[in-house]
């Protein structure tokens, strides 16, 4: 599979990650996960993004991979955790000093691990905590806890997420040592293109890209709902999906226009299905999108719009 260097890690990672929050979903039974994350790591996928909210996912991880531990990268996340640790839990939002240390220190237990090779922010902290949270998240390095540490979090052009924080992520991004910033971009959602995924490719450091498909919502009657996800919805109504895709696939034009910016290090696909992970990597090795075929999209986009 093709791969890439992670940011300024100097590590190789495949171009396609697996994302693991259905992999902890305690419906599902143990040995299909077992099954599942083999099959990832035996088609070439050498990087797993968990979290500490996703109910049995470290757990599973810890569990199931322990003999193959040199044969992937791991990244998970900390700053919002089951309460107690319990899957199936409320979830809990910490980003206080004590709650990133202890929420960190069960995951490396879980994950049976002493060093995870990345722990990421899940999510931008409150103001009053912004300093505090990050410098603890530094620590991490220090106290030998994470090879690694960055971001998980989006934000229209790159800016502040949400009302956390009136701060703007560019700002975050120059005044802390990241290594990487996982955000959301996809052809419905394309507003990383414009800042932050410029910023971060100055800055060196690692893009990790969530929702390449932007959740398959086009194949949805209804609206979904919640806000990020009506957005989308609305967007893939608004959009001349076929004309876009052309003769292919519209998973498949997904994926290929994420992986066509080559300011991308790797997309996460959050699949348990074997096949759909097999379609993904096809994808990847088809290459990159026609430059025409890219261009239209970002200009209708941009029409429709504003912004990309």
């Amino acid at each position: 599979m093709e791969d890439r260097i992670l940011g300024k890690t100097g590590i190789r990672v495949s171009r396609l990650g697996l994302g693991a929050a259905k992999h902890g979903d305690v419906q599902r039974q143990d040995q299909d996960v077992d099954r599942w994350l083999h099959h990832a790591l035996d088609a070439g996928v050498n990087f797993i993004d968990t979290a500490a909210m996703y109910n049995k996912s470290e757990d599973r991880i810890g569990r199931f991979l322990a003999a193959r531990k040199d044969e992937f990268f791991l990244a998970t996340k900390c700053g919002v955790h089951r309460a107690g640790g319990v899957p199936g839990a409320a979830i809990v939002e910490d980003y206080s000093r004590e709650g990133i240390l202890r929420t960190v220190d069960e995951s490396r237990g879980k994950l049976r691990m002493d060093i995870i090779d990345l722990v990421q922010f899940h999510g931008l902290p409150p103001v009053e905590l912004l300093d505090e949270a990050f410098e603890t998240l530094m620590d991490l390095k220090v106290r030998g806890w994470a090879r690694f540490v960055g971001v998980s979090a989006d934000g229209p052009a790159g800016a502040a997420v949400e009302g956390e924080s009136e701060r703007e992520v560019a700002e975050l991004a120059r005044t802390w040592p990241l290594d990487t910033w996982q955000f959301t971009y996809n052809f419905l959602s394309q507003e990383a293109a414009t800042e932050l995924i410029p910023l971060l490719r100055e800055a060196g450091i690692g893009t990790i890209v969530k929702r390449p498909i932007a959740n398959v919502l086009w194949e949805l009657d209804e609206d979904p709902g919640d806000d990020f996800n009506h957005t989308l919805w609305e967007r893939a109504c608004q959009l001349p999906l076929d004309a876009l895709a052309g003769e292919l696939p519209l998973t498949e034009f997904a994926m290929r226009f994420v992986l066509s910016n080559a300011d991308i290090d790797l997309a996460l696909t959050g699949t348990i299905n074997p096949h759909h992970l097999e379609t993904n990597i096809r994808s990847l090795e088809d290459g990159d999108l026609p430059s025409e075929m890219l261009r239209k999209a970002q200009d209708i986009f941009e029409e429709r719009f504003g912004t990309g």
